[in-house]
């Protein structure tokens, strides 16, 4: 199986604060605990030759560009706003709440992935699935139909790419070759030098060993590109978990 997760680079609000780095903190356990049972299986099979990133990936998306045709009217304050106004990164912040699964399903709605929203009783949350009961899996082939086309058409609004490797998501080939674009696309948002991106996918920031711990990619001291937030996030011993899971 191949997984692949698009989330932003933090959740909504400022990166250092305490209840997203708090919220950072549980994400990367929660990404921890997903790595460690694929690397525990991989050992337990005795497939040493593999990594747990050849099974799941994180990406989140960015863009860069240059000052030209900029419509900034003002002169940016400084801190945060002079420093971006000269590094020119910023997210794209990931707000869809959307599923693809094995090119046959997709279910698009409302809910986070948190006890707000899978409560029951709390928020209250809609959602649509689709399928075509003419384009299902088998164990030798990958559904051709609208979902197909559909996931399809995500990947190539992210990579700027379309390509006949991207039609077998589950290949090793595949799951590659959208890893080598995502890093080339992060060597491009970190450059000293200013570059326009027309290809969005970024790998999310971090690192994972063979045993499937998880730790922050070391470019920035384990801070996200110009801030001095924590990557992996931090335990917050004054927030309540209800707040923050």
């Amino acid at each position: 199986f191949a997984a692949y997760i698009l989330v932003p680079l933090w959740p909504e609000g400022i990166s250092e604060s305490a209840s997203v780095q708090a919220i950072l903190h549980w994400q990367k356990l929660t990404m921890e605990s997903m790595y460690k049972r694929i690397a525990a299986a991989l050992k337990r099979s005795g497939r040493k030759n593999e990594s747990p990133k050849d099974f799941l990936n994180f990406y989140a998306l960015a863009n860069r560009e240059i000052a030209d045709g900029s419509e900034a009217s003002k002169t940016p304050a400084r801190g945060i706003e002079e420093t971006l106004s000269k590094s020119r990164r910023h997210q794209v912040y990931v707000h869809s709440k959307m599923l693809i699964a094995d090119d046959a399903v997709t279910i698009i709605g409302s809910a986070n992935i948190n006890q707000r929203s899978m409560d029951g009783a709390r928020d209250s949350e809609i959602a649509v699935a689709s399928y075509q009961p003419a384009h299902m899996p088998t164990e030798d082939s990958v559904p051709n139909g609208d979902v197909h086309a559909f996931r399809l058409h995500c990947w190539a609004t992210t990579t700027n790419k379309m390509e006949d490797v991207f039609k077998d998501p589950s290949s090793l080939d595949c799951v590659r070759r959208l890893n080598a674009i995502a890093e080339k696309n992060w060597k491009d948002f970190v450059s000293p030098e200013l570059i326009e991106m027309d290809s969005h996918l970024i790998p999310y920031p971090i690192d994972v060993d063979g045993d499937g711990r998880v730790f922050s990619r070391s470019e920035f001291k384990g801070f996200f590109p110009d801030t001095t937030a924590s990557i992996i996030g931090t335990f917050s011993q004054a927030l309540p978990e209800i707040l923050t899971t």
